[in-house]
C-alpha cells in the first residue's frame, strides 16, 4: 500500500499544467458558479440567519454588526462574485 505522501504527490503532479487556456478559465468559472457557489450560499444563508437571530440579544455595535454589517457583507459579496462569474462566462 502506497504512503499517503506518494498518493498526494501523484495527484499534485497530475494537476500541473504548462499554460492556462481560455477553456480552462471558462470551465473553472463555470464550475465555481454551478457547483461551489450554491454550496457556499447555503452555508452563508445559515450563518446570516443565526447571526440575525442573535442580534435581538445584542446591543450597541454588536447588534449593528450582527443585524446589518455581516449580512450585508456576506450577501453583497456573494452577489458580486456571482455577477462577475456570470459576466465572465457570457463574454
Amino acid at each position: 500500500m502506497p504512503k499517503w505522501t506518494d498518493v498526494r504527490d501523484r495527484v499534485i503532479a497530475s494537476l500541473e499544467f504548462e499554460t492556462v487556456t481560455e477553456k480552462m478559465k471558462d470551465d473553472f468559472s463555470r464550475w465555481l458558479l454551478e457547483n461551489l457557489l450554491p454550496e457556499v450560499k447555503e452555508i452563508a444563508k445559515k450563518f446570516v440567519e443565526q447571526t440575525t437571530a442573535q442580534a435581538k440579544d445584542e446591543s450597541g455595535w454588536c447588534k449593528v454588526r450582527d443585524l446589518v454589517v455581516l449580512p450585508c457583507i456576506i450577501d453583497g459579496g456573494l452577489w458580486l462574485i456571482e455577477k462577475a462569474l456570470t459576466k465572465s462566462i457570457e463574454k
